[in-house]
């Protein structure tokens, strides 16, 4: 059975940061973190089996970096372009979408968006406490009515959040929320499953996975997927229900990411980087960090290159191609950044004080 550990989540830096020496900023490729390639082999589930892979070991961060401090429209290293910048120290930005023109992010208790090609920053209203998610310009969100065993589950457009639609009621807090275009998933316990409900409203909550469990979920075309805690595989379910599909055996969970035929996902506890492609039986670990002390998080897909976010504070940021090859750091110096999204041209990186644009 998976050991039981904290998903990563933003974290409250302290009010003042001290700049550290710049080590390897640059945009030249440095040696990745641990060994890349291979497959996990059978047995991974339990921590047994077969080899995450061979590859160079060592190598991993720069040890020591230097915050990244642009002002909006000002061009850094890595052509890193801050849209936003607050010098509120008690704001702790959180990112929450990425459209075909805005990044959805908070900022204090404030919702915004910016263009992604830069400019001004609106502010859309007051942010929702709970446990949120997005999904193109609408967010759905928690609500405690007294206690966690007493919950609603809320959604509005991002545009209008005073027009919040009740989806469900007297739930309890999920440990893990998404959605897609039609429907929100969450889980639930006692009893243990995982639930949908339509997003628009006037449908009752559906187990769609009685008894799953899961630490990482995503929908992606027409089937809902997740890494299971009971079972140790990443499975998947129809979106209009049906039997669940045990796909490969994995360790444990983390975010997810998804594109074409694969599905991505970094490990939180063995600190890999893994894809599952559609008809294999088992996923190929495309990069392990474990010798590293940072474990990645906040993991995005588009086309062939995976990126994700890695480290305490002056964070990284890291791409893999999808076949295995090509690791490397991309950008340094993201303060506590938690999220990041990607689309054709750009890898956006949201921090506890910024936006940044990165080239890809």
């Amino acid at each position: 059975m998976m050991h039981r550990v904290a998903q990563t989540t933003a974290v409250a830096a302290g009010a003042v940061m001290m700049a550290l020496v710049l080590v390897g900023c640059g945009s030249d490729a440095v040696d990745p973190p641990g060994g890349s390639g291979g497959n996990a082999g059978e047995g991974g589930a339990q921590g047994e089996g077969g080899s995450a892979g061979a590859g160079a070991q060592g190598g991993g961060g720069a040890g020591e970096c230097e915050y990244l401090d642009l002002q909006p429209d000002e061009v850094g290293p890595h052509g890193a372009v801050a849209l936003f910048q607050t010098d509120d120290v008690f704001a702790f930005g959180e990112g929450h979408a990425l459209s075909d023109s805005h990044v959805y992010f908070s900022s204090g208790e404030q919702l915004l968006r910016v263009p992604i090609t830069g400019g001004s920053v609106e502010v859309l209203g007051t942010l929702p406490n709970g446990r949120k998610a997005m999904f193109g310009d609408t967010m759905v969100w928690t609500e405690e009515q007294g206690s966690p065993d007493s919950v609603r589950l809320l959604a509005a457009p991002a545009m209008s959040l005073s027009t919040s639609a009740v989806l469900a009621e007297n739930i309890r807090l999920p440990g893990v929320l998404t959605l897609d275009a039609t429907n929100v998933y969450y889980d639930q316990s006692e009893p243990q499953a995982i639930w949908k409900v339509p997003l628009a409203g006037g449908g009752a909550p559906e187990a769609l996975v009685p008894s799953g469990h899961p630490l990482g979920m995503i929908s992606h075309d027409d089937a809902l997927y997740w890494l299971d805690f009971e079972t140790t595989q990443l499975e998947r379910v129809a979106r209009d229900g049906g039997a669940r599909d045990p796909l490969a055996d994995v360790f444990f969970g983390g975010p997810m990411a998804a594109a074409g035929a694969s599905v991505f996902w970094a490990d939180t506890s063995l600190g890999t980087i893994n894809q599952w492609r559609d008809g294999a039986a088992a996923i190929d670990v495309l990069l392990d960090a474990s010798s590293s002390d940072d474990r990645p998080a906040a993991i995005a897909v588009s086309g062939d290159t995976v990126y994700w976010l890695q480290g305490f504070g002056c964070v990284e940021l890291w791409q893999v191609q999808t076949n295995g090859t090509g690791a490397r750091r991309t950008a340094v110096g993201f303060s506590d950044a938690a999220w990041l999204a990607a689309n054709e041209s750009h890898v956006f990186v949201v921090g506890r004080d910024s936006v940044y644009r990165v080239d890809r």
